[in-house]
């Protein structure tokens, strides 16, 4: 007994799709060489790419390389700056505290010719002062001894004046008459020139 197979329509339309769709040999081996080209492609420019960053490290290594080597460079030229600086301020020191020296000496020098003028002016102003101290003096001197004169000349008036009004008040007492005793008389007297009359008697 024979069997009889039947296909479904769903494989039959896609078998109908697929003859329709179907690739040619030429175009099937066209876009084979075409991927395989595309493949190539991908693997040069890969290729391309790691030389590219062989030739980079390698350019950074020599960059850094060369950096190091720059910043070397620089730090002796640097430490040569930086002594020939130091040696220069040293001798600059040394060249102010020469100047600086030698302004002292002179600043010395001055203070000494000045000390020497104001000694000098000192030593007139005191040999002034003693001139004018002796004229003082001697104007005083002057001044005492006018001053005793006149003092002694009053004095020597005034005693000429005290005897004169003595004897004038003797003259009244013996020309009124008056019988007094001697010690009487000169009390009067006294207290006519104003002694008062407990001053001592005087002797004849």
């Amino acid at each position: 007994m024979s069997t009889t197979y039947t296909i479904p329509k769903f494989m039959s339309s896609l078998g109908a799709l697929a003859k329709d769709n179907r690739v040619s040999n030429k175009e099937f081996n066209a876009k084979k060489t075409a991927k395989a080209q595309r493949v190539k492609a991908i693997r040069r420019e890969r290729k391309m790419a790691d030389d590219m960053d062989k030739e980079l490290t390698k350019l950074e290594k020599i960059a850094a390389k060369e950096a190091d080597k720059q910043a070397k460079v620089a730090a002796k030229e640097a430490k040569v700056a930086a002594k020939v600086a130091a040696k220069e301020a040293k001798e600059q020191t040394k060249v102010d505290a020469k100047e600086a020296k030698e302004q002292a000496k002179v600043d010395a020098k001055e203070a000494k010719e000045q000390a020497k003028v104001d000694a000098k002016e000192a030593k007139e102003q005191a040999k002034e002062a003693k001139e004018q101290a002796k004229e003082a003096k001697e104007q005083a001197k002057v001044e005492a001894k006018e001053q005793a004169k006149v003092e002694a000349k009053a004095a020597k008036i005034e005693a000429k004046e005290s005897e004169k009004a003595a004897k004038k008040a003797a003259k009244k007492l013996v020309k009124e008459g008056q019988q007094m005793e001697r010690t009487d008389i000169i009390r009067t007297i006294c207290e006519n020139l104003g002694y008062g009359s407990n001053s001592a008697p005087v002797s004849a």
